[in-house]
């Protein structure tokens, strides 16, 4: 999308990959920084000039046809890319770079859930962060998302670092503050 459509308007997800972004960047392109839910992602993407909408779960959005996922749009959109293109899509999947992600999801009880937040916060006061869905705390190396469970007793940190043993090294740091702010 992003070499075919110079300028671009993306919608993703907060824990998408900082590829995605580092792509987006290097053709001109925009991404709106989405809560993970689909219900959000799809009002985004109905908000007018999105061009794509994607999820992390492999849900596609064009809203320039409708708002909402749809497979078979998604399969004849790839196809007029790819063939604009003039590549498989095997050459264009072995051109992304590797990404490193880790998550864990680390009980918290209810009642601690806002005292968790709010510590996070406070802990990241020195550091860039997103807050379009819990608190994203970028790293010189990499990200931390920490978001808590809208349905479950349980706070969810995700991180990602140029190797997978970064990513586990920065989801311990974080996972470890939430477990101490649970306490």
């Amino acid at each position: 999308m992003c070499e075919q459509r110079p300028a671009a308007r993306l919608a993703l997800p907060v824990s998408v990959s900082g590829a995605a972004e580092r792509i987006a960047a290097a053709h001109g392109a925009e991404i709106l920084w989405t809560k993970l839910s689909s219900a959000h992602l799809m009002e985004v993407a109905a908000g007018g000039g999105v061009d794509l909408g994607a999820s992390q779960e492999g849900g596609f959005i064009w809203p320039g046809f409708l708002p909402a996922y749809d497979a078979a749009a998604t399969l004849v959109h790839l196809l007029g890319l790819l063939a604009a293109a003039d590549r498989p899509l095997s050459a264009v999947r072995a051109s992304l770079p590797p990404t490193h992600i880790a998550h864990e999801a680390i009980p918290a009880p209810w009642e601690r859930k806002g005292t968790v937040m709010r510590g996070v916060v406070e802990r990241a006061a020195d550091r860039p962060t997103v807050l379009v869905d819990g608190v994203k705390i970028i790293e010189p190396e990499g990200w931390a998302l920490v978001l808590p469970d809208p349905e479950a007793p349980v706070t969810h940190v995700w991180a990602e670092g140029p190797s997978a043993a970064e990513a586990r090294r920065l989801l311990a740091v974080h996972a470890g503050q939430v477990a101490d702010l649970t306490r």
